[in-house]
């Protein structure tokens, strides 16, 4: 039986990093299954392993030990171009900070995940001028970065992350730079994209707001996870 895109699942996962005699564990056993369509935050305080977690997940780091398994298809094991063209094909990324490139447009960094995977310009510029569209900024497409706002750029940003179609999208601290009500804009804009497109989301967060509009809310906490219980409307919980 075929897996459903969009599914995730860790077992055991451990990372840890060894400088001279000295190693340092960081994650440490992590479980997590993740299905088509989850919308799921992971809190923790700073050193917690967050970003150990986020980075073993979207492939840009692998575990020292345990299962990592994407749309049901172990990827640990696979050599570094088997998981640059996964990563390309089925993860998008949103950062805190935008990571987009200054000398490019808009409408060309959203195009790039197509342009990397060998796309031709129509095409590419034809999917980008959609999804800028769909995040509200089609009127900014020839802007620069630094011609944007902070929401203006998240917004570019999340378009890029889904220019590829991924099954699976991963946001690090994505309101983390904006103001109040940018955050919120951002927030309604996933929370949208994952009911309307069944997109599975993962969101490390801070905020306890943000968390809270999750349909799963988890905690890690020195290098290991803790699922917050559910309430009775099959929401999680978290308390600050």
């Amino acid at each position: 039986m075929k897996t459903p895109a969009g599914t995730l699942e860790l077992i055991n996962i451990c990372r840890s990093y060894r400088i001279g005699p000295v190693t340092t564990d960081i994650l440490k056993g992590i479980h997590l299954a993740v299905g088509t369509g989850d919308l799921v935050s992971i809190m923790g305080p700073s050193g917690s392993g967050k970003t150990t977690l986020m980075n073993i997940i979207g492939l840009l780091d692998r575990p020292t030990s345990g299962t990592c398994s994407l749309n049901g298809r172990d990827v640990s094991k696979l050599k570094d171009d088997e998981r640059s063209r996964l990563r390309n094909t089925h993860i998008g990324f949103v950062f805190q900070s935008f990571q987009l490139l200054p000398q490019l447009t808009a409408l060309e960094n959203v195009r790039l995940p197509l342009v990397y995977r060998g796309a031709g310009r129509s095409q590419t510029n034809r999917r980008a001028h959609a999804l800028l569209d769909r995040v509200g900024m089609a009127s900014r497409k020839d802007h620069r970065p630094d011609q944007l706002s902070g929401g203006q750029k998240q917004r570019v940003a999340i378009a890029r992350a889904l220019v590829g179609e991924p099954t699976l999208l991963l946001a690090d601290e994505p309101t983390g730079a904006l103001d109040a009500d940018t955050a919120r804009d951002m927030m309604a804009l996933l929370l949208q994209l994952n009911a309307e497109q069944r997109i599975t989301i993962l969101i490390i967060t801070h905020d306890l707001m943000i968390a809270r509009q999750c349909t799963r809310q988890v905690r890690i906490h020195d290098g290991r996870l803790l699922e917050a219980p559910t309430g009775g409307c099959g929401t999680a919980v978290l308390q600050p």
